[in-house]
Parts: C-alpha cells; sequence; structure tokens
C-alpha cells in the first residue's frame, strides 16, 4: 500500500476517534452588564457587545483552554409551552428557544439553536430568579455551530460547520431582575396569565457551555496524504 493512502487511512481513523470540542463563558465576565436581557410582551432575548472570553477545550484532554477574547450577541425568541405545578407550590414554566448566539471580534463563532427549551422556575405569578436554556441534537433540538477562526486541529476544531451528531448548548441565567414600568428592579419576572410570557423588562446574568462535533473539509485529508506520498517518492528517487 502506497504511503499517501496509509496516511489517508490514519487520518480518516482519527477523525472517526476524535472527540467533541467544548466552548464554555463564566458569568458575569462584563461585571458592569448583565449578560442577557429580555422584552416585555414580546418573548425577545437579546444582549449586544457583551465583552466575553470564550474558552475553548478538548473535551477535558490533555491540552490547555484556548482564550478567544470576543463580545457576545445573542438573539432569542421564545414560545410559550405551558407551566406544571410542583410539589411545594413551586411551578415550572417552559417556552421553547428559537434564535443565534455568536461571538465576535471578527467573527470567531456562530451558533444556531432550533427547538430548545427554557425553564423557569417559580411560583403561579412567574419566574423565581433562575432559568436554563438547554438545546441538545440527542433530544430532538437543532444545534449548528459555525466555526469562522482559524483551524485548531489538535483540538478537533475546524473552520466550517459542525456536523448533526452530539451538538449541544446550554445557558445558566441567574440573579433575574425585573422592570416595572414606574419601579426599580426586583427580583423575579411576572408573566402575563393569557400568553405565558413576561411582561415586564428583565435582565439576569448567565454562563454558558456547549460542545460541538466537527471534521477537516474532505480536501484536507487528501492534500496531506497526496503530500506524503510526494515525499516518499521524492526520498525514493534520492
Amino acid at each position: 500500500m502506497r504511503l499517501g493512502a496509509i496516511v489517508l487511512l490514519s487520518l480518516t481513523a482519527g477523525v472517526a476517534s476524535a472527540q467533541n470540542v467544548t466552548f464554555s463563558f463564566a458569568s458575569d465576565v462584563a461585571s458592569n452588564e448583565p449578560t442577557f436581557e429580555g422584552q416585555a410582551d414580546t418573548g425577545v432575548i437579546s444582549v449586544v457587545r457583551i465583552p466575553t472570553g470564550l474558552e475553548v477545550d478538548d473535551a477535558n484532554g490533555p491540552l490547555p483552554t484556548l482564550s478567544y477574547d470576543t463580545r457576545f450577541y445573542c438573539d432569542f425568541q421564545l414560545t410559550y409551552s405551558g407551566s406544571f405545578n410542583l410539589p411545594g407550590g413551586q411551578v415550572l414554566h417552559t417556552y421553547g428557544v428559537d434564535g443565534t448566539f455568536r461571538f465576535q471580534s471578527s467573527t470567531v463563532m456562530q451558533v444556531t439553536i432550533e427547538d430548545g427549551v427554557l425553564t423557569a422556575l417559580g411560583d403561579a405569578n412567574g419566574w423565581g430568579s433562575t432559568a436554563t436554556i438547554q438545546a441538545s441534537s440527542l433530544a430532538g433540538s437543532n444545534v449548528n455551530y459555525e466555526w469562522q477562526a482559524a483551524s485548531q486541529a489538535a483540538y478537533n476544531l475546524f473552520t466550517g460547520a459542525s456536523t448533526s451528531d452530539m451538538t449541544d448548548a446550554a445557558f445558566t441565567l441567574t440573579d433575574i431582575f425585573s422592570f416595572p414600568a414606574g419601579a426599580a428592579g426586583v427580583p423575579g419576572v411576572t408573566i402575563n396569565p393569557q400568553t405565558g410570557l413576561p411582561n415586564v423588562a428583565w435582565e439576569s446574568e448567565g454562563s454558558y457551555s456547549g460542545s460541538a462535533f466537527f471534521v477537516p473539509a474532505p480536501g484536507t485529508a487528501m492534500i496531506a496524504g497526496l503530500g506524503l506520498t510526494a515525499l516518499g517518492r521524492r526520498r525514493r528517487n534520492s
């Protein structure tokens, strides 16, 4: 078997056994600004230009964490699903989530979520001070990552789109405060009893973790194999 074919098979096997790459940021990286802002009555959650340190890791492997100095943007739309009574008088409010978030200096990464879920623990009148946003390809969500910075092959991270396998994204929302008209910020969020959506503007801190699986472009492994084939020929001819 030629050297190039051996290399190509080796690279293909390496891709098949590769691990996901993981992404994260900590809550309150921007100490003077909230991570998320919600609009009254519309179900829109957004944030613009929050300074954020995006951390990239080789899924708990041996390599050091990569850090990217970026700004975080998001645009999510909530769709009310229902509220469920829990023991002790607690109520779990649930919503569908669709939208995008991205990390940008020049754009580093953009993620699209379809059929994600927001859950907020509260009472019959609204949310308490915490919530979560979750989306997983293994649970029926579409979570599409697009890495737009330079490839980091050692981290199984390649410029372009992720595959559909084993992708996820999750945010924790804490310290939720709302801003009723004419009032100072108060903990929690009241909801409209007819629509289930927040009926006041609100903001929160937030943290993020997610993972995705990338493969190199089809030509990448072939080019590597051909390059080593040429190297082998030169050695035989010398």
